[in-house]
């Protein structure tokens, strides 16, 4: 069976100081950060980035190499490496905050107005339990 990748946000940095979006993909094991243009960045202005109901398409067709290759600041990032997460919702922006089995860490930062949050906050509850906190 052939497993799918939704788009949850278009809107996604990785931290304060990234201020150009990119799309954060969320597939069974994984999360996926790309980069879009800044003039995408602009065209979002502080609405909705992603429609009603969340694009899917085949994993199969997300080249992760590809993605990781061209941008540093694209991730994959593997779900079974995260040894601590951290939701929070914000005022005008959503953060998720990982902690790798390797030490790294990560931080994903998204509009409020997209639904990363809450497609997030179920998936990531069930795939990481206890590891998993929010506020």
């Amino acid at each position: 069976m052939e497993h799918t990748a939704r788009l949850i946000t278009r809107s996604c940095t990785t931290g304060w100081a990234d201020w150009i979006h990119g799309e954060l993909w969320l597939l069974p094991h994984l999360l996926v950060r790309r980069r879009l243009s800044l003039r995408e960045t602009r065209a979002h202005a502080n609405g909705r980035t992603v429609p009603h109901p969340l694009p899917e398409v085949p994993a199969s067709t997300l080249d992760l190499a590809a993605v990781v290759a061209a941008h540093p600041s694209n991730k994959v990032l593997a779900l079974d490496d995260v040894t601590g997460a951290r939701l929070h919702r914000g005022v005008l922006s959503d953060r998720l905050a990982l902690t790798m089995r390797d030490g790294g860490r990560h931080k994903l930062l998204w509009l409020r107005v997209d639904p990363a949050c809450e497609v997030l906050g179920a998936v990531l509850a069930e795939s990481l339990g206890d590891r998993l906190r929010r506020d």
